[in-house]
């Protein structure tokens, strides 16, 4: 994104969200690598992944993964559901501007390099699952 991109965001932001600093948190998260990779994952995805999905997707330690889910959810970016086992995570909100940016680092086609093979790797990863469902686990 462009730094008039991020401008007009922050303006729509701080004219529709009372907290201002829950934003600046947010574009905080985002700034680093890995956790900005996570999150485009879950917005090509449009829908919950596993955490062993999005490990192996990133083809990061699960321990680095789950350190920036973490880092997302304190953020609000992304919400965290257990499913048993599974800790399944998802965009908090999929209809949001942020969300809208998020998902165009993915389609109509990837940004860059290190986003298309993410998605490459995702898209295998999801074929492996049974009935919709992850049934793998992580292979850490």
């Amino acid at each position: 994104m462009t730094l008039p991109q991020y401008m007009r965001i922050i303006a729509y932001m701080k004219q529709k969200t009372p907290d201002f600093n829950g934003c600046l948190k947010a574009f905080k998260a985002l700034a680093e690598a890995r956790r900005l990779r996570a999150a485009g994952l879950l917005a090509y995805a449009g829908r919950p992944l596993c955490v062993c999905e999005i490990v192996d997707a990133l083809a990061e330690s699960q321990y680095n993964v789950s350190r920036a889910l973490g880092a997302l959810c304190a953020a609000g970016i992304i919400s965290k559901e257990k499913k048993g086992r599974w800790a399944m995570y998802a965009l908090a909100d999929t209809r949001g501007h942020l969300a809208r940016h998020l998902l165009g680092l993915a389609r109509p086609a990837p940004c860059c390099s290190p986003i298309a093979r993410d998605i490459a790797r995702l898209e295998k990863r999801l074929a492996r699952r049974e009935g919709g469902v992850c049934v793998i686990g992580c292979k850490c």
